[in-house]
């Protein structure tokens, strides 16, 4: 019997649509998709949510894709995903006008680093047959709405791939970085440690004598006990990267989070006679430990191998004795992280840039990718954590 006919609506809340079905599309994907964090970014008013549904017959949910309209307005942290820095700013340099590319209609998450399609899969390992009508709609909306561009930020390999299924050849696909992760696969801290190199060995143990000697001491929370000392600290490291946020931006940004994940959450906060002056916050999320922000007192942690012993060596030793497959550690720092023992995965883009751009798209993003995988070396120092894998100039499932 041939499968039913689809149809695609559009809702303004996540709420609307039943957690179960919902949840049935989001098992085994990442945090980043998941119901509690997508409501989390939906409270966000700085931009606007909508959800398009893909319904077979009557009321089957069989795909959900979050789109989020952005004119353009300053938005912390929106920078890497504005499709004019990152697509229009890589792609052609000088001549992108960020103006001409408002608004702009982003497809997916617009959070976290990690673009997964929540869609049934297809028969016998096809495309999802909900992906291509969800996309067309996206579009429609795009389009309704005056949009410049659009855009899907991050997507993962299989995610792209998806995609590029979905949409045929005319998918251009763009290579945005690697995100980084670390196997936690191991018995013990020790059989970690002899998966190492012997000077990386030598260098970590330095790192956790360091930070045993520094008289800091950690404790670990919930996020809803220290929202507020978390922005306190975050602001500096934000600041660092060039993300202005306020204490209170930070703040609410933080409660948003606390009151859709707090259950999940697991923070470490290291104290210098009782005062905080540092902390990693990480999401434990089906069998992964997500890191998802740090911030530190840079003077009071100068010398003390803080950061290190916060964002690697404590979550992993927790991730051991808790269960969790891996550590997802993300974009940036990425020598820091592969020296470590974490490798890389590509990380994709595509873009759908304004009008006066699109006949000329496909010959300037053409051995983007190559180039890309370039400058991460240069970044890392060599083909190293799977650099050299295939996968970097065209996703593979």
């Amino acid at each position: 019997m041939p499968p039913s006919r689809l149809r695609v609506e559009l809702v303004d809340r996540l709420e609307t649509v039943d957690r179960a079905s919902f949840e049935e599309l989001s098992a085994g994907r990442s945090l980043m998709v998941s119901r509690p964090y997508l409501l989390a970014v939906e409270a966000d008013p700085s931009l606007d949510a909508r959800y398009l549904l893909a319904v077979e017959g009557e009321s089957r949910l069989v795909g959900v894709l979050p789109c989020y309209l952005w004119d353009g307005h300053p938005v912390p942290a929106m920078d890497t995903y504005d499709p004019a820095a990152m697509g229009g700013g890589w792609v052609l340099g000088e001549r992108c006008r960020p103006a001409e590319w408002r608004p702009t209609l982003l497809i997916g998450t617009r959070s976290g680093y990690v673009n997964e399609w929540l869609v049934r899969p297809g028969e016998g390992g096809a495309a999802p047959r909900a992906l291509r009508p969800l996309l067309m709609a996206a579009a429609q909306l795009a389009r309704r709405d005056g949009c410049a561009s659009w855009a899907a930020m991050w997507m993962s390999s299989k995610a792209a791939a998806q995609l590029a299924a979905a949409l045929g050849p005319a998918t251009h696909l763009l290579l945005g970085s690697g995100s980084a992760s670390l196997d936690a696969g191991f018995p013990d801290f020790a059989a970690y440690l002899a998966s190492l190199g012997s000077s990386r060995r030598h260098a970590v143990r330095r790192e956790r004598a360091r930070f045993a000697a520094s008289g800091l001491q950690v404790t670990e929370s919930r996020l809803s006990d220290c929202c507020g000392v978390l922005a306190r600290l975050a602001a500096p490291l934000q600041a660092r990267y060039g993300h202005e946020h306020s204490v209170a931006e930070l703040e609410e940004e933080f409660g948003r989070q606390a009151r859709q994940l707090d259950s999940c959450s697991w923070v470490l906060i290291c104290h210098r006679q009782g005062r905080p002056v540092g902390f990693t916050l990480f999401y434990r999320w089906e069998d992964v430990l997500y890191g998802r922000a740090a911030g530190f007192d840079y003077p009071e942690v100068a010398g003390t191998a803080a950061y290190f012993n916060l964002a690697f060596y404590l979550p992993l030793e927790h991730a051991i004795r808790t269960g969790a497959r891996m550590l997802h550690l993300g974009l940036a720092s990425w020598q820091a992280k592969v020296v470590r023992g974490a490798s890389l995965e590509p990380s994709w883009l595509w873009v759908r840039p304004p009008r006066r751009w699109l006949s000329r798209w496909p010959a300037l993003v053409r051995g983007e990718p190559s180039g890309a995988r370039a400058w991460l070396e240069q970044q890392v120092g060599g083909p190293l954590g799977g650099l050299d894998q295939p996968g970097w100039d065209s996703p593979v499932p």
